[in-house]
């Protein structure tokens, strides 16, 4: 009897060391999958634009006119305020890689990747997606999107830099909107982006309005216009309000209000925050202008960056 229990405790006890052997492989294979999804080190968190210097000089060169071009606009207000949850930076990309007149919807073959320069646009978009790769950073992402229009068979795209951390807020904020994608906190930009911009139009209005930090008010009447204009086929007239940026005083930050309306106080609570962060901006940026009359601005946003306290 006392043999029976013997061998029944060893058998008993054989499976209990193989169960746990089992389990440590799993989460040992389940680590190292977690690990190989993470791009980046933690090391590399600790310095904005963490793949510069992997760059080539010609990569770096346009790594270095693409913030230079941000800090100049509005993205201004996404890399040093937190005005704005995501920015558009002003490079214009066009390609003709999109459909022409003759070409159909659902078509199998639409790109002739046998001809030279389309091989050429696609290694300019390949340059342009690892350019941006290297500049994304923990909150920081900076992202190529293609707008759902093509014109002429050319499919324009669009640089944007997103700042996750305020795009969650937004996404809690205005959940009673976003919400109907199944967008939470914690939801990829790139996703999010891609399936806006192919969304109806007057989603897509609001969608923008509030990524690019318009107010509520400014999104309500832009997205109502829209609308009327779609039943009656009458324009809304309307107003600007402009928040300067270094290149301009208008026409970048800028959105839509009912015209002759008088600015209420969440605009000039926007303007106010807006003039903190240009004034540092422009009291910092001559220390990182060099002899040929360029900005350094990956220079700039470092060292401004080891002064704040966002690391």
């Amino acid at each position: 009897m006392i043999t029976k229990y013997n061998s029944s405790l060893r058998i008993h006890s054989s499976c209990h060391l193989i169960i746990l052997f089992t389990l440590a492989l799993i989460l040992s294979a389940c680590s190292s999958i977690s690990n190989k999804q993470k791009p980046f080190s933690a090391s590399r968190h600790t310095i904005p634009f963490p793949g510069y210097e992997q760059l080539t000089e010609e990569e770096q060169i346009l790594a270095d006119s693409i913030i230079g071009h941000a800090l100049d606009h509005e993205a201004l207000y996404s890399l040093l305020g937190d005005l704005k949850p995501m920015s558009s930076i002003g490079f214009a990309l066009s390609y003709p890689l999109g459909k022409d007149s003759l070409q159909f919807d659902g078509q199998r073959f639409v790109v002739n990747l046998q001809d030279d320069s389309t091989q050429l646009n696609l290694n300019k978009v390949n340059s342009w997606n690892r350019v941006l790769d290297a500049l994304s950073f923990e909150n920081y992402q900076f992202l190529l999107i293609p707008f759902k229009k093509v014109w002429d068979g050319n499919r324009n795209m669009q640089i944007l830099i997103c700042r996750t951390d305020l795009l969650d807020k937004l996404l809690e904020t205005q959940a009673p909107f976003f919400a109907q994608w199944g967008f939470v906190p914690g939801y990829d930009p790139a996703v999010i982006l891609t399936a806006i911009e192919f969304e109806q139009k007057n989603d897509r209005y609001r969608a923008y309005g509030y990524l690019f930090g318009y107010p509520d008010h400014a999104v309500d009447f832009f997205v109502d216009a829209s609308i009327h204009n779609q039943k009656t086929d009458e324009f809304v007239k309307r107003s600007f309000f402009n928040i300067p940026v270094f290149a301009n005083e208008k026409g970048y930050f800028t959105y839509a209000l009912p015209e002759d309306f008088i600015p209420i106080k969440k605009d000039s609570m926007l303007l106010k925050e807006a003039s903190v962060v240009l004034k540092q901006y422009q009291s910092i940026r001559p220390a990182y202008v060099n002899k040929k009359g360029k900005l350094e601005a990956i220079r700039l946003f470092r060292d401004w960056w080891k002064r704040s306290k966002r690391h």
